[in-house]
């Protein structure tokens, strides 16, 4: 014989009371569910069709750093379908070097503003693309700006015993201490930082007009409120 529970209000009351987390969960899987299937579906602009700007800053946001590329991007490389900024909160421990380092040789972003005990140590391991020669010929402008802290000894060859043999420098990036356009434009502060370029960013012919632009951008007069 079965029995049945008559559906009156006051059961149904008893059965959300108990029952509840059952519909709790419920609701939650279907949202991560949902979340998974867009991540996985939702489309991605190509390589070669976006430029992603990884700037290391606590005290800004990707909604800001997004809002100063967006005119940038669309006179200097207005083909590209995506330039987005995404900002790094790094903090000086072993984690945060290892982590920055798994985006570096990813090849996640393209072109990246960090400290410099950051941008030197992935220099020295040919992480970063090197500058001179687009400075030489004009296609990065740096008129009027010190790069002597922008070059970076790396190791060119080693004997059979991984001791070195020759080294060279290169610049590998652009010191920031002088583009104080960039703390208002993208609310950072930029002095002791480097801007430099992902060595394999796979999208070199976009991304170095792209980065001309974005210097240029950055170069502004310093204010009063700045101090050394």
């Amino acid at each position: 014989m079965r029995i049945k529970t008559p559906l009156t209000p006051e059961n149904i009351k008893h059965h959300f009371t108990y029952s509840s987390w059952k519909y709790v969960l419920l609701v939650v899987a279907a949202v991560m569910g949902w979340s998974i299937i867009y991540t996985t579906t939702a489309y991605r602009s190509p390589q070669e069709k976006r430029i992603d700007v990884y700037v290391q800053s606590p005290t800004t946001s990707n909604e800001i750093l997004d809002a100063f590329l967006k005119p940038i991007w669309e006179k200097a490389t207005p083909e590209m379908e995506t330039v987005e900024g995404v900002t790094l909160s790094l903090v000086d421990d072993y984690y945060t070097t290892m982590q920055l380092a798994t985006y570096v040789f990813a090849g996640e972003g393209d072109i990246y503003f960090l400290a410099e005990q950051y941008f030197k140590g992935l220099a020295s391991q040919g992480a970063f693309l090197p500058l001179e020669d687009y400075v030489e010929d004009g296609t990065i402008d740096m008129e009027g700006i010190d790069l002597s802290k922008g070059y970076v000894t790396v190791v060119e060859a080693y004997d059979e015993n991984d001791v070195p043999l020759s080294t060279a420098q290169h610049l590998y990036g652009i010191p920031l201490d002088s583009f104080y356009g960039f703390m208002n434009g993208m609310q950072i502060d930029n002095r002791g930082m480097y801007a430099a370029i992902l060595t394999n960013n796979q999208n070199e012919d976009n991304v170095i007009p792209f980065f001309d632009a974005l210097m240029q951008a950055g170069r502004g007069e310093k204010e009063n409120w700045i101090t050394e």
